[in-house]
């Protein structure tokens, strides 16, 4: 059985005090979806067969593809620079100036990363079912660069959910440096390479420099061109400007829909987040995994079955499994047991 999608919330969190105007998102007018040119694969990135067993899907990363028209750029654009207003300079490692929450804020925004049409889109190229990922977070992170064009856009990292995309709002070619750029090798190569204790602590911002034979400097060929990637594999950064340059990136996240794999969403480092309504959305997304697994377990139960007490019970185990880990993590963040190194 397939997830179903969870649906957005009625009510807004309390922390987003202004949402911009946009025009109305329009999928026949704003979006002009291509297929990337290449696909690479887990296999080819070195993942073992426990790694790629992990997922549904076989994909690492993509080339880049057209995702909007001129007139979607445009809008895009118009609703980010006014959202400029409500950047967060950041304090750690990673990230140097960003907006959470994006789809909060911007009607066209949520329109356009949860549009039947991207997801679908997305979805055959991942070759598997996705929906918008339930962390509202990280449905529209977007990544602004830094007045201090010493300072990287975004460092290296791994993400901490399974499937996203990174799209270029502005033009590349008027940009000199901020390069997107992934390592082509495993995340536990990376971790060696940096000196990483797991992979967890692969999602804070690192600022080795790899080696270059293994660096691959990606290309946008426009505006509204993005890269697809299972962000959570891939270790990859947005490098320095060498020019101060208005440089915006939309990375809209998604989540397999196929809840026979893992759960991939880092929710134990999330504890540690800044933004106390971050545990809200955490819950909502554990609260979802447990409601769409025991509504298959329901399916499920045969009652002609010899009724196996052991194997119901761990039936029962399972398909709560994620509510009483995540259930664990507030605890233990809550009891301070959770930092940043999760």
């Amino acid at each position: 059985m397939l997830a179903s999608p969870l649906a957005f919330p009625a009510v807004m969190p309390p922390h987003v005090k202004r949402q911009v105007d946009g025009p109305a998102f329009d999928a026949a007018r704003h979006l002009d979806l291509g297929w990337p040119e290449r696909i690479e694969t887990l296999a080819e990135f070195g993942s073992d067969a426990a790694a790629r067993a992990r997922t549904p899907s076989p994909v690492a990363i993509t080339s880049a593809f057209r995702v909007l028209s001129a007139e979607g750029v445009a809008a895009l654009d118009q609703v980010l620079q006014d959202l400029k207003a409500d950047q967060t300079v950041a304090t750690g490692k990673r990230l140097s100036v960003y907006l959470q929450g994006g789809v909060y804020r911007s009607k066209f925004l949520r329109d356009l990363v949860r549009s039947p049409e991207f997801v679908e889109h997305l979805s055959a190229i991942a070759g598997t079912p996705l929906a918008p990922h339930p962390v509202g977070q990280f449905q529209a992170y977007v990544n602004y660069a830094p007045a201090d064009p010493t300072k990287a856009v975004d460092n290296w990292h791994v993400d901490s959910l399974g499937f996203d995309a990174v799209m270029m709002v502005n033009d590349p070619k008027k940009l000199k440096g901020g390069r997107f750029q992934y390592f082509r090798g495993t995340h536990q190569e990376a971790a060696a390479l940096v000196g990483a204790r797991d992979e967890l602590h692969l999602t804070h911002g690192w600022t080795t420099e790899l080696p270059p034979e293994k660096v691959v400097s990606a290309e946008f060929p426009g505006a509204g061109y993005a890269f697809f990637m299972q962000g959570d594999y891939v270790f990859h950064r947005a490098g320095q400007l060498e020019e101060p340059g208005d440089r915006i990136t939309v990375v809209p996240g998604y989540v397999a829909r196929d809840l026979s794999f893992p759960d991939r969403t880092k929710t134990r480092g999330m504890q540690a987040w800044a933004d106390p309504h971050v545990m809200i959305e955490v819950t909502r997304h554990a609260a979802w995994l447990g409601r769409e697994k025991l509504a298959l377990l329901l399916e499920r139960i045969d009652l002609s079955d010899n009724g196996d007490r052991v194997k119901l019970a761990e039936s029962l185990e399972t398909a709560v499994a994620d509510v009483l880990r995540v259930a664990q993590e507030m605890r233990d963040g809550a009891a301070g047991r959770v930092g940043r190194d999760g």
